[in-house]
């Protein structure tokens, strides 16, 4: 019994945030598969423009290398291929000024005979699926040291029925190992079904993408060329009285299938599709018949007479046995021409998706509103695909082309990998990040009773704002160069000089609120409970009585505040209200994204930016409005979709950089062109 292998690929994940690829190599001209086949699924981040020929530039010397020796030991061809793909990547490295090339994550491997090879770098890993155990193969192998990018191999004997899964990313963050070794484990199904349930599975969880090969370990039977699953029981066993009854069974028509469990199995192009009923049922039948009977087990079939049966009775068995696999060729057929039919169908209906997308990237250049409406049409299409048995991956890719076009057409840029300025853990493991403040070139991060300084790019010890009070806002104060911080209990705790001091006001009394900002010497809390801004005038050494400022606003759905002379209120509803002077002012938003804002909680704008910045963090997303003093109100004009860090919690904006901050780190992009 020889090994033989089958695979099939998927790509998991949407977005185009980074370059993935998917591969594998045999010899042609390799009939016993000596020469073993290699697997790589690969993913480059932060370096697009070059990923696809340096993904080439990878598996082409892999390949010339471990197919250079075939006579030599697998392990040491296996070794010596890695080593020519660790000089390839140095010397792409030694191109770049910087040595930086993209990030890697990378899965190789090789399967010689029944032993499987394999490395890894980044967070690429390797399962095996061993009846419905999960093992991380790969676990351990990951590290990078001078001028080697792969460092460490692995290698172990396969057996049948085995899955072998190369994935570019860690699985097992989205899929439980019980799950995954159910998919892959389910009786009955292929590699390629097994994938796409996977895909299923993790689509709805994965917060990038992934590249994933999968391997099925199967075997030939001596003597067939044939391809077989290894099956526990069956329906036949080895016994004697076993053999006598499939005789008595299959004797009239042994002789004259002979030849035809020599057939080789059709399996690629046209041929596949007219001849695979055919080829199924030679697979079914054969495995009803003991091995022992098979063509190479003996050199010719055994003799099985059957007593007291004339030649014209053996005709009529054998034409009775013939007349059934007739009928159920014919029901067959029937059966493979409905599903024919269906997937032609499917297929149409991409094809329709494929068109709408097309026309949405006409349309939208000068009517963005019904560009928009194609796009759900074409949506609508794909997902009823992507609900089917069939075309699944095709549906996913008309997917990722309807996101590519929303994209487009909102002007989308997706950040995958923001820079981090500060990671609050490394002061305090337990800290829960509520808020940030620009105060004259210094940025800050606050909790609930801490406030953290960055100076530099370097983050400072924390300072404790209060031993006993619980901070809820905070609000940078420009007037008096200090910060304010607004508790549970209603009191207010000022930093300035080094120092935390309480301030309080003429009455004694400070309202609550959503969100607070200052505005020259005042300071304003939100308050919809009361539809009401409140208004404090600084005096000395503390503020007047709160009055209030609204006059005329719906205030009863505000979320947060932003003030350059005006003061702009982000309604929980995405729409935002304006006011000058404590009267309402019309503000409308024009040529809003394709994705409307539902959700969002802050708003950051300052007298010297032209854009409002609106934070929704369903989306992982801070979308921009420029402001338009001729004409009033505000333009849609880009967003900046985070898709692999925390919740956002908080954005600030100065010199000339965009702040994001979810619980525990404070990251920042540069602001380009605006």
């Amino acid at each position: 019994m020889a090994f033989v292998y089958n695979s099939e690929f998927v790509f998991i994940g949407k977005g185009d945030e980074s370059f993935l690829e998917n591969y594998s190599y045999e010899l042609d001209d390799d009939p016993e598969g000596k020469g073993g086949r290699i697997f790589m699924s690969l993913e480059i981040v932060n370096n697009l423009a070059e990923a696809e020929d340096i993904g080439e530039a990878i598996f082409a010397n892999f390949k010339q290398a471990f197919y250079a020796h075939e006579g030599a030991d697998a392990y040491e061809r296996f070794e010596e291929a890695l080593k020519q793909v660790n000089k390839t990547i140095e010397t792409l490295k030694e191109e770049k000024v910087s040595r930086f090339i993209g990030n890697l994550n990378v899965a190789i491997g090789s399967i010689v005979d029944d032993t499987l090879y394999i490395s890894v770098t980044g967070d690429a890993e390797v399962y095996l699926v061993r009846k419905k155990f999960v093992s991380v193969v790969s676990e351990g192998l990951s590290e990078e040291a001078e001028g080697e990018t792969f460092v460490n191999i692995a290698n172990g004997g396969l057996e049948v029925t085995d899955r072998v899964l190369f994935s570019s990313s860690r699985l097992l963050r989205y899929i439980t190992k019980a799950e995954m070794g159910k998919i892959f484990s389910e009786e009955g199904i292929n590699i390629s079904d097994a994938l796409a349930e996977l895909q299923d599975f993790v689509m709805a969880e994965i917060l990038g993408r992934s590249a994933v090969i999968g391997v099925n370990v199967g075997a030939t039977i001596a003597g067939r060329g044939e391809y077989a699953q290894e099956e526990e029981g069956g329906m036949f066993d080895e016994t004697p009285a076993a053999n006598e009854k499939v005789a008595a069974l299959f004797k009239g028509w042994l002789t004259s299938a002979k030849s035809w469990f020599k057939m080789p199995a059709i399996s690629s192009g046209t041929a596949d599709m007219k001849f695979s009923w055919f080829t199924n049922l030679r697979e079914k039948a054969a495995k009803l018949v003991p091995q022992k009977w098979l063509p190479g087990a003996h050199t010719s079939l055994p003799s099985i007479p059957l007593p007291g049966k004339t030649p014209k009775e053996r005709i009529l068995i054998a034409a009775i046995v013939l007349l059934a696999m007739l009928v159920g060729g014919v029901f067959w057929l029937r059966a493979n021409g409905s599903k024919q039919q269906q997937i032609q169908a499917l297929q149409a209906q991409l094809n329709r998706a494929q068109e709408l997308i097309n026309e949405a990237s006409t349309v939208g250049q000068f009517d963005k509103a019904k560009a928009s409406d194609l796009i759900v049409s074409a949506e609508k299409e794909a997902l009823q695909v992507l609900s089917s048995r069939y075309l699944r991956a095709q549906a996913v890719r008309t997917l990722d082309d309807l996101q590519k076009q929303r994209d487009s057409l909102d002007a989308v840029i997706r950040v995958s990998n923001p820079a981090v300025l500060a990671d609050l853990t490394e002061k305090q493991k337990n800290a829960s990040l509520l808020g940030m403040l620009s105060l004259k070139d210094h940025l800050y991060a606050f909790e609930y009773n801490a406030l953290y300084e960055m100076i530099l790019d370097k983050l400072q010890d924390p300072l404790t704002i209060s031993d006993l009070e619980t901070v809820i806002l905070g609000s940078a104060y420009q007037d008096q160069n200090s910060l304010l911080f607004l508790t549970r209990t209603g009191k207010m705790i000022e930093y300035a000089n080094g120092g935390f001091a309480s301030v309080t006001t003429k009455d004694g009394i400070w309202k609550k609120g959503v969100d607070m900002k200052s505005y020259n010497d005042k300071l304003y809390i939100l308050d919809p409970d009361r539809n009401q801004i409140w208004r404090y005038p600084r005096r000395r050494d503390s503020f007047d009585v709160g009055e209030g400022y609204n006059q005329n606003a719906d205030l009863k759905n505000a979320v947060s505040l932003a003030i350059d002379s005006s003061i702009y209120v982000l309604n929980s509803d995405g729409t935002i209200t304006l006011m000058y002077q404590g009267q309402k002012q019309d503000f409308p938003l024009r040529k809003p994204p394709l994705a409307p804002l539902a959700a969002p909680t802050k708003i950051y704008t300052a007298p010297e930016l032209s854009y409002i910045f609106i934070l929704e963090p369903s989306k992982q997303r801070v979308v921009l409005y420029r402001k338009d003093p001729k004409n009033g109100g505000a333009q849609y004009q880009t967003q900046y979709v985070f898709d692999k860090i925390g919740t956002l919690r908080d954005l600030v904006v100065a010199d000339n950089r965009l702040y994001v901050a979810d619980d525990k780190r404070v990251y920042f992009i540069n602001l380009s062109g605006l």
